[in-house]
């Protein structure tokens, strides 16, 4: 053993699985890793191996001299390979996460044969279930290094693979909005990496052409996963960016993408108005796609910011607009946020005749994402009207199409208003089940607008357990938080239905226990009712 008298504590070994799988289980690796637990912390370890692989090297007498060093071990292959293949391996070190055969013929030039040839020489593996080719990360960090020793080499290595990556995501968007959806989804995640770098290296210099192709794309699939933050701070880079009047569309844009996702990250008031003025500048330019998404941001912004007017008004611009383009996509799209409007106007038969129409044109279109909302509306006014079952089997269906896509926002909208019905047809293990799924992705988002209404639904069903103290404590700890300000879809403010609940409760206890219950919820903290509900409690919620 390299260091017979270590024994981690149980923190410790995360950090060593950390490391394992940083090194990818590479034997030698592992053991040239190890032996510096003589003089570094596993802490330090994993540090320096952030910064490359150097430190993976001992002076033992006793090992051959070619595995002294990982770098050694390398050298002594690499040399073993003819100069073409050196070549192809070099550009294929720009790839992160690995790549598809296609991606390694037009990045690099490689052919089948060739490939063949280095997946049976070890230095690239083939993965048989998803069809990628990958490198052992360290193998890839030195031929990456090899590749930076020869800058031209290198600057055309990383010009075809952005190419290769703008044309990739261009060439999705119009899957993604069909029957292709799931699949144009799960490519663009395998190689999110590879995209991401490919952004990177449009924006400095500014390829203002390059980084068209990868806006919708990119845009849909950080919405579907609820990767709002990452996308915000993504787009607001180009909506930053001092572009010339003849790209004045593309800021436009970057600053309406922005807006979206500051919507969702509690950031309204400063959404609205970014929204505002790309809606402006988009609507005297022949971009439709554009100009219906910067609606759709300045329309959700507008829901957040309690400007119900404008909403209405802006919902019917925006359909409009996408009617007279008869775009049947754009018109499915705008249908959602038209259908909502009814509900806000609480005409409930308007709005589900609405939302029927927007699953229909979804449905016709193969857009699964987008007929998760449309359900998702038919379950709200269901529930309005006080049809249980009607909105039960809505929200039933949305959800289960939502995890075979994986969409964030209607797997929390569905599982958050299964139970809220399933309290009120008094399923209330039911309820908890659904409850606990959705406060758990809430909190892993980290919106704690959300995760305080979620506090509510827990008080009322702790009160439908006839458990009014513990109703009590969760709902003062609600009112007096400063997100319970925030409306709800239908719902008002969380803080007004908190304190109507409040009330009712005065009549289960006596005066001494209600004001006991109050001062102890009081002084409570978020993540400590999060554990008392999820860890403590109840049983792990098991993912879907």
């Amino acid at each position: 053993m390299v260091n017979p008298g270590f024994e981690p504590a149980p923190e410790q070994l995360v950090l060593i699985e950390s490391i394992c799988q940083i090194l990818e289980g590479m034997p030698l690796a592992i053991e040239l890793a190890a032996a510096w637990l003589q003089i570094l912390t596993l802490d330090e370890i994993s540090t320096e191996l952030g910064s490359g692989f150097d430190i993976l090297a001992t002076d033992a007498r006793d090992a051959p001299r070619r595995h002294r060093s990982l770098r050694a071990v390398f050298e002594h292959s690499w040399n073993l390979l003819d100069n073409s293949e050196r070549e192809i391996l070099m550009s294929l070190s720009i790839f992160r996460g690995g790549f598809t055969r296609l991606a390694a013929q037009q990045v690099a030039g490689a052919s089948l044969q060739q490939l063949m040839a280095l997946v049976s020489k070890s230095f690239l593996h083939h993965n048989s279930k998803s069809g990628r080719l990958a490198f052992h990360e360290l193998l890839r960090q030195y031929a990456l290094e090899e590749l930076r020793s020869e800058p031209e080499r290198s600057e055309s290595a990383h010009e075809a693979h952005a190419v290769y990556y703008a044309d990739f995501m261009d060439f999705r968007w119009r899957q993604l909005q069909g029957e292709r959806q799931l699949s144009a989804l799960a490519e663009i995640e395998a190689d999110l990496e590879n995209v991401r770098a490919a952004w990177n290296y449009y924006q400095e210099p500014f390829n203002a052409p390059q980084i068209w192709k990868f806006m919708y794309s990119l845009w849909f699939v950080h919405w579907v996963r609820g990767w709002y933050l990452v996308g915000s701070e993504m787009f607001a880079g180009t909506a930053r960016h001092q572009i010339g009047e003849q790209d004045a569309a593309l800021r436009a844009f970057g600053m309406a993408l922005q807006s979206y996702f500051m919507a969702w990250l509690d950031l309204s008031p400063q959404g609205y108005k970014l929204a505002e003025e790309s809606v402006q500048i988009l609507q005297h330019l022949d971009n439709p796609e554009a100009y219906v998404l910067a609606m759709h941001s300045l329309i959700l912004n507008a829901f957040f910011q309690d400007r119900l007017e404008q909403f209405f008004m802006y919902t019917q611009v925006m359909l409009d607009f996408a009617t007279q383009h008869q775009d049947k996509w754009l018109i499915a799209f705008s249908l959602f946020a038209f259908s909502m409007s009814e509900l806000l106007k609480e005409d409930y038969p308007e709005a589900r005749r609405q939302a029927e129409y927007h699953l229909k044109l979804c449905e016709e279109i193969g857009d699964q994402v987008h007929a998760t909302v449309s359900l998702i509306v038919m379950g709200h006014a269901a529930l309005a009207q006080e049809d249980l079952e009607m909105a039960w089997n809505s929200y039933r269906r949305c959800l289960q199409i939502s995890h075979q896509i994986g969409f964030l926002y209607s797997l929390q909208t569905g599982t958050k208003y299964l139970g809220k019905v399933a309290i009120s047809m008094g399923k209330l293990d039911e309820a908890e089940k659904y409850l606990l799924q959705c406060l758990e992705m809430t909190k892993e988002i980290g919106f704690v607008r959300d995760v305080i209404n979620m506090y509510y639904e827990f008080a009322r069903l702790a009160a439908a357990r006839q458990n009014p103290r513990r109703a009590v404590e969760l709902l003062a700890y609600v009112i007096q938080h400063p997100a319970s300000l925030q409306i709800r879809l239908m719902e008002g403010r969380i803080r007004d239905s908190a304190e109507e609940l409040l009330d009712s409760m005065k009549t289960e206890l006596t005066q001494e226990e209600f004001r006991a219950a109050f001062e102890k919820g009081q002084d409570l903290e978020l993540d400590q009712i999060y554990a008392e509900l999820v860890v403590k409690n109840f049983k792990p919620v098991k993912k879907q």
